[in-house]
């Protein structure tokens, strides 16, 4: 209870509201300091550590909408995608940032994971859109 308390009081600061950059975004609903991991979840981790890898021929046994959240979601490089275990389930709030030319948000390789961490390039004030450059990916 502790942790989730100590999550909720210090780590939560960020929710999905309508955007006019792009349909939706994710929005400050606190100032939040630079260099902050805005996503840290109870475990004081960001993202999942596990992950699978499809290729792109396998997705041909599912769904088209399901591939289609697999396309908005995650990166495809040489057929390959690497998804959390889990799978879209696992998907948290910051797979909402939308993309600018000038983002507040940046981002760290994790070690042993497949996956990265965003941190926040400089202070994003209440209310403000956490925003980060998809070309940097």
């Amino acid at each position: 209870m502790d942790a989730v308390f100590r999550n909720l009081r210090d780590h939560v600061f960020c929710r999905i509201q309508p955007s006019s950059v792009h349909g939706v975004g994710v929005f400050a609903v606190k100032d939040i300091p630079a260099n902050t991991y805005p996503f840290l979840l109870t475990n004081g981790r960001q993202v999942m550590e596990k992950s699978v890898v499809l290729r792109e021929e396998d997705t041909t046994r599912l769904d088209l909408a399901v591939v289609a959240l697999l396309d908005d979601f995650y990166h495809k490089e040489n057929g390959i995608y690497v998804i959390p275990y889990n799978g879209l389930n696992s998907n948290n709030i910051s797979f909402y940032m939308n993309t600018s030319d000038t983002p507040n948000v940046g981002f760290e390789y994790q070690r042993n994971s497949d996956f990265v961490v965003f941190k926040t390039k400089s202070c994003i004030k209440k209310g403000e859109e956490l925003l980060i450059d998809y070309r940097e990916f």
